[in-house]
């Protein structure tokens, strides 16, 4: 009579049968047939610099520091990524300096840039114009700011008052929809000037309650004000109330392209769910034994590291060279600038240019909308 195997000794033989299999199939990993360049590539390949459209006024997001004459921000960080990931340096690559968001479209469309990484919102009008975006890198959206001393503190603080707008922008088109929803009244106020810094003007004289505009101009507005103290804008995520997310922008004419972009950006966010800093990264890869300068085999590296970090950063199994990049190509990524949340604590964290919770901007598993598909 055979013996009978108990079900937990089935489940552990399985288990193992499945990790005995992927080591062989991720150690054969035969080297891809090499892509041929499209036109983005080529001339990358060619002039070996990136050049990355930033906005250069915008604390946090792209900055041109007037001390130091770097262009900082997380925007920069971004395309800073992406240099190393194409070149192994990520200071190879150039900021133009476009002044307004139209120089910059006609820029891109022209050529003249390669992408642009800019606080332009991802909308059906601009995705259907001949355009493509990337994977939202940053959520926003319309916000409201109010004085300090005896601010509303929410929306049915709000109700009856009056909040001041930019003429013409998502501001003024949306605010009256975020009043009907919250059942509250609000009287509009909008410049003659179609200026952020005139509706700024008109609150700081009294003329309205609040002022509402994109969150991240609020919050520079307060920074640069010479009380930022006396101003509040409001955190809540029920208090922001358009979706705004900014992507990267490229010609709507080169698949290859588009997909570096794409998964570079990922991968940033990628790295932030395996764990993996700019600390930390090294740890990651592939060791070597110095007494015997051998490096560690696939079996062991995999035992260590796991399959997926392994596909993620190893200049054997990693599999960056399906995009024409190198295998491993988000570790130089990674080493310049960290994974997603590292960047977005340089510049919106307690020691950043301007301070805002991650929110919408944290990781999919604590509640936000940052996530990255499975890297295989």
């Amino acid at each position: 009579m055979s013996k009978r195997i108990p079900f937990t000794h089935v489940a552990l033989l399985a288990l193992m049968s499945l990790f005995i299999a992927v080591i062989p199939a991720l150690a054969q990993n035969p080297t891809p047939t090499p892509l041929s360049l499209g036109p983005t590539m080529t001339t990358l390949r060619s002039r070996n610099q990136l050049i990355c459209g930033v906005n250069q006024d915008a604390l946090g997001l792209g900055y041109l520091d007037p001390n130091s004459g770097d262009v900082i921000g997380l925007q920069v960080d971004l395309c800073r990524a992406l240099a190393a990931a194409l070149f192994g340096d990520a200071a190879a690559v150039q900021f133009p300096p476009y002044s307004n968001t139209n120089v910059a479209m006609n820029a891109l469309k022209s050529g003249e840039v390669d992408l642009l990484i800019r606080d332009i919102p991802w909308s059906f009008s601009q995705d259907a114009s001949g355009l493509e975006f990337g994977p939202p890198i940053f959520y926003t959206g319309q916000g409201i700011m109010v004085q300090a001393e005896g601010g509303a503190a929410n929306w049915s603080e709000l109700n009856s008052k009056t909040v001041c707008v930019v003429a013409g922008s998502t501001a003024e088109a949306a605010i009256p929809a975020a009043a009907a929803r919250q059942n509250i009244s609000l009287q509009i106020i909008s410049p003659a000037s179609t200026t952020l810094q005139a509706a700024w003007q008109n609150f700081q004289e009294g003329r309205c309650d609040a002022l509402s505009a994109e969150r991240v101009q609020l919050l520079i507005l307060q920074k640069r004000s010479n009380t930022p103290q006396s101003f509040i804008v409001w955190n809540a995520p029920d208090q922001i109330y358009t979706h705004e997310p900014y992507a990267p922008i490229l010609r709507n004419d080169d698949e290859q392209w588009a997909n570096i972009v794409r998964w570079t950006m990922l991968g940033l966010v990628q790295a932030e769910q395996l764990g993996i800093t700019s600390e930390t990264v090294e740890t990651y890869v592939r060791q070597v034994n110095t007494s015997t300068n051998t490096p560690e085999t696939d079996t062991a590296y995999l035992e260590r590291v796991g399959a997926e970090r392994a596909r993620f950063l190893d200049e054997l199994l990693g599999i960056g060279a399906q995009l024409g990049l190198a295998p491993d190509f988000m570790r130089p990524a990674i080493i310049a600038v960290g994974n997603y949340g590292e960047i977005y604590n340089r510049h919106f964290g307690a020691q950043g240019d301007l301070t805002l919770p991650r929110g919408l901007n944290n990781l999919a598993d604590v509640g936000g909308m940052m996530y990255a598909p499975d890297w295989r």
